[in-house]
């Protein structure tokens, strides 16, 4: 398995879960306050370090500056080369 299939299938997930969160909240089958988080082993980037990783969801405002169009999901290339 390749590094791009890899990010392009975390991508996919990452916009279905956002699919299932909006519908689910819409329609009052999940609640709006979720969270989950995990720890991953390893990092590249810190020596014998690991990585934090957490989502969580949560009501707020809706301001004027915020963009619905704009999805905020996307992974990132991180770590050293």
């Amino acid at each position: 398995m390749t590094d791009q299939y890899r990010k392009e299938r975390i991508e996919r997930l990452l916009y279905e879960l956002k699919h299932e969160l909006t519908v689910g909240m819409m329609q009052g089958e999940i609640d709006e306050s979720l969270g989950f988080d995990f720890i991953v082993p390893v990092s590249k980037s810190i020596p014998r370090g690991v990585v934090y990783c957490r989502f969580e969801t949560r009501p707020m405002v809706n301001l004027p500056y915020m963009s619905h169009d704009q999805t905020g999901l996307r992974v990132i290339d991180g770590g050293k080369k």
